[in-house]
């Protein structure tokens, strides 16, 4: 009967077991179930304000971000993927075609004329070559509509279009030269006449369509084996221009470090003639209006960028940083093209060019205005006019007060701030800024939005101009120069048809980190100069062109607050920042000017440009290290001024010294507070503060005077601090243990007491001992004898106990025993006893052996009748009276009794 049981609990503990398990399973899938389809949904919202994320391939755990402008970011719901320019049917077709060059008809002309190349990536021959021109049937009708032409190469195709004739007769042109795999793409021009086949002379933009026909592999293809779509405007020369200003900026990533060095010598290459910021500069500088002789295009300059140029035109040359070149870096001669671009800016400003200046290495207003650091963003602001003022020697007011954030991308609190710091116009993305509803048309690019500060001007940036002009990087399988440069005419050409009476000023920004191909910029800003588009400065549309059209309030999408540099960096920038600045009244103390004043400058403004845009994303790590190079230096000045001091001194008087050693290891002069203070202010007391100039790499000896109130172990702390009372270091104080033997003043006033008090009763006493004695002789008063040898004094013939006559008289015995019971008379100050005490004893009672006992029923306050029966020989009792003394006949006076 047993095995069965153990068997049966056998199976109910595996039971028990598993239940754990199923249990743990069950709560598995619970979580990973919701973990997944949270993951799925969060995927497929976008655009909505959501809460930021954490990268999680980042070991900083920030937000994931990216550098580049809002045309870059793919899969964004409001700053969508770049424009796509169609330039071939499919990737698929035999042949493709790539347009270099639309030129519309000229004035007096309706001939159109078309460049291109073909190029093949099939194996089989292509013969019989063929190629038209063909041109939409109807005008496009909205900029919306012409978008999605551009977009969806479908749509195009599906599109009515019309066979252009030839110059020289026919439809098609035949093709000599067919092009061949992995050979260079064959060139080919073909032009077509409007003539009579035109569409009405109102003008407008119609889309245009190359097309090619032939044999694959000795097979003919009854459809087209090539395809490329584009645009043609026809102007009617009737409508007004569009006035464009345009902003071309002149900005690279922060280079300059705080210890003098570049961070690398890539500007070299950038400002050399063919470089990148040389390029944009000369493209600038060629666009001259042919009426007033000044650019059009305005410079928005990076502050930032011009004081790495001056550090390249030093005397002496310039260093920058390399891993092999060691601490000092690698040394560079003067740069003559970095002082050739900074004469070339001036030469801008001074032929009447604009010139904006970006906030100083142009920081992320936005993120530094959502993290609180509204100190910096000032700093920012304000900074890159003061640069931009002492490059051109103009008057900060004269170059603008216009902000131009990174791609446009500012909230509410970010103008508001910006409106405070006395900025009047900020150049804001179109998306930002909506228009309501009921405008069918693009509005004027001004605008005025309220702040706490008053309105402020806000200029919309078309940000299709934008993606259009810069979507050409010459990539083989991107879209040609002429197809893009052709959809960016259509866009201004459609502007202007949407209103031909009334011009609507639009504004054409470029993103910061622009690098066009070679002429590729000449091209864009030619083509802003047309029959229906003008170029026109920045400084007119802040006053000469008034909002149009209604606005709807100012968006800030959550994906481009997502883009920002992370709180937690910018927090870490500024604890490096304030340790910074605490180091300035320590190098330069005010009014003192001195060289080192200059050392605290770069620190701060190398910590500012940590906070740039340059620094998003994956590249923060960059930024990260702009500001450990300063830590770095904050912390070698800070740690080379110490105080070296004993851990324990001893004090053998209420007023002492306790010797420190101030020690300057820094390459600077400083001025440094040292701070005194104790845990035991009322004990131990020394000087609060006291302030020491020490050259570089010198020592002091300081002695610090302290008073201590008593004995005992105290502390005294000494701190390091600036002039401002800000501390120099995070570390512990420096703590000296001071003990002191010293008495108090409390302790020393009570034994003094002690010992006044003790001298005094000695005093006393012996004054009373050496006092001569009140002489009690019975023949004071009756004239009887004294006694002999030791017996007591009488009175009357009464006995005095415990007193023993005249000793002046007589001599004392040769042994005198005082008795034990009393022990001194009045002058002792004895108690006061009954002189008839034997008179009152008792009968039967004896008195004591050595002296008078009078018993526990002695009574000094009742009078008792004398014995009749007293031994007459003894003198009468009752002529004795208790309260009397006998020599005088006297009360005497009651005593405390002060000896044993």
């Amino acid at each position: 009967m047993r095995a069965p049981h153990r068997h049966g609990r056998l199976r109910g503990g595996s039971g028990g077991r598993r239940w754990p398990v199923r249990l743990a399973t069950v709560m598995l899938l619970a979580l990973v179930i919701p973990v997944a389809g949270g993951s799925a949904a969060g995927a497929t919202i976008r655009g909505g304000l959501v809460e930021r994320s954490a990268r999680p391939d980042s070991s900083t755990g920030t937000p994931r971000s990216s550098t580049a402008s809002s045309t870059d970011e793919p899969g964004n719901p409001l700053f969508s993927s770049p424009v796509t320019v169609a330039s071939s049917t499919s990737s698929g077709n035999p042949v493709a075609v790539s347009l270099t060059e639309v030129q519309a008809p000229a004035a007096g002309s309706s001939v159109v004329s078309v460049q291109g190349t073909l190029s093949t990536s099939v194996p089989q021959p292509l013969t019989d070559l063929r190629i038209s021109l063909e041109i939409g049937s109807t005008p496009v009708g909205s900029r919306k509509e012409l978008e999605n032409l551009a977009k969806d190469i479908a749509t195009a195709r599906n599109r009515p279009y019309h066979n252009l004739s030839r110059t020289g007769g026919g439809g098609e042109q035949p093709l000599a030269n067919p092009p061949i795999r992995g050979a260079a793409p064959v060139p080919f021009l073909i032009e077509g006449d409007l003539g009579t086949s035109a569409p009405p002379a109102r003008g407008g933009v119609f889309p245009l369509r190359v097309r090619v026909y032939g044999s694959v592999g000795g097979q003919p293809k009854d459809a087209a084996i090539g395809a490329a779509y584009t645009f043609l405007v026809r102007s009617s020369g009737q409508q007004q221009q569009t006035p464009v200003a345009v902003v071309l900026p002149l900005a690279d990533q922060p280079r300059l470090r705080s210890d003098s060095l570049l961070t690398d010598n890539e500007l070299a290459k950038e400002v050399k003639p063919g470089g990148r910021l040389y390029r944009l500069l000369d493209t600038a500088r060629s666009t001259v209006t042919a009426d007033e002789g000044r650019p059009t295009v305005t410079l928005a300059v990076d502050p930032t960028l011009v004081q790495a140029l001056l550090r390249m035109t030093q005397q002496g040359g310039y260093r920058y940083a390399s891993p092999g070149g060691g601490v000092d870096g690698v040394k560079e001669p003067v740069n003559p093209d970095a002082a050739q671009f900074l004469s070339g800016i001036m030469h801008f400003a001074d032929a009447g060019g604009a010139v904006i200046a970006l906030p100083y290495g142009d920081a992320d207003l936005a993120a530094l205005v959502h993290a609180q650091k509204l100190d910096t963003v000032s700093y920012a602001v304000n900074t890159g006019l003061v640069v931009l003022h002492d490059l051109l020697k103009r008057d900060p007011q004269q170059t603008g007060t216009i902000a131009y954030p990174v791609d446009g991308l500012a909230d509410t609190a970010t103008v508001d701030v910006l409106r405070q710091l006395k900025v009047q116009t900020v150049l804001l993305d179109d998306r930002l800024l909506p228009p309501s509803r009921a405008v069918t048309y693009t509005p004027s690019a001004a605008v005025d939005l309220p702040t706490s500060a008053g309105p402020i001007r806000a200029l919309r940036a078309d940000h299709r101009l934008a993606e259009i002009a810069t979507s050409y990087r010459q990539a083989a399988n991107g879209p040609g120069a002429g197809t893009v440069l052709s959809r960016f005419r259509a866009e201004l050409a459609m502007i202007a048809a949407e209103l031909p009476d009334q011009p609507r000023a639009q504004v054409l920004a470029l993103p910061r980190d622009w690098d066009p191909p070679i002429g590729w910029a000449e091209q864009v800003l030619g083509a802003v100069d047309s029959d229906y588009s003008t170029s026109a400065p920045l400084g007119e549309l802040t006053s000469q062109y008034l909002p149009t059209a209604p606005r709807g309030t100012l968006v800030y999408p959550a994906d481009a607050q997502a883009r920002e540099l992370p709180s937690s960096y910018l927090d870490a920038v500024t604890g490096v920042r304030d340790e910074a600045l605490a180091l300035g009244p320590v190098l330069c103390p005010p009014p003192k000017a001195t060289p080192t004043c200059r050392v605290v400058d770069p620190m701060y403004n190398a910590l500012v440009t940590a906070t740039s845009v340059a620094w998003r994303g994956e590249r923060m790590v960059d930024g990260v290290s702009l500001s450990q190079q300063v830590d770095g230096g904050v912390s070698a000045i800070r740690n080379g001024i110490q105080v070296v001091a004993s851990r324990s001194v001893n004090l053998t008087s209420k007023h002492g010294l306790v010797p420190i050693t101030l020690e300057n290891n820094t390459d600077f002069e400083v001025t440094v507070v040292l701070a005194f203070s104790s845990t035991s202010h009322s004990r131990l007391r020394s000087p609060v503060r006291q302030t020491r100039i020490l050259p570089p790499g010198q020592k002091a000896q300081i002695e610090i005077e302290v008073d201590a109130e008593g004995a005992g172990t105290f502390p005294l702390e000494i701190r390091r601090l600036n002039l401002s009372g800000q501390a120099l270091s995070t570390d512990p104080p420096t703590r000296v243990l001071v003990r002191s033997t010293v008495y108090g003043a409390i302790a020393t006033a009570i034994t003094i007491g002690a010992v006044s008090v003790l001298l005094l009763a000695v005093v006393v006493r012996l004054a009373r001992r050496l006092r001569p004695g009140a002489r009690r002789t019975a023949n004071a008063t009756s004239g009887a004898p004294e006694p002999s040898g030791g017996g007591a004094a009488t009175v009357s013939g009464a006995a005095l106990p415990g007193h023993l006559g005249s000793l002046a008289d007589a001599d004392p015995p040769a042994v005198w025993r005082a008795p034990a019971a009393v022990s001194s008379g009045w002058s002792t100050g004895a108690p006061t006893a009954d002189l008839s005490y034997v008179a009152r004893r008792g009968k039967g009672v004896p008195p004591a052996a050595h002296g008078l006992d009078p018993g526990p029923s002695l009574d000094l306050g009742q009078h008792r009748d004398p014995d009749p029966r007293q031994d007459p020989g003894q003198g009468t009792a009752q002529d004795a009276d208790p309260g009397r003394e006998a020599a005088t006949d006297q009360v005497p006076t009651r005593r405390r009794r002060s000896g044993p």
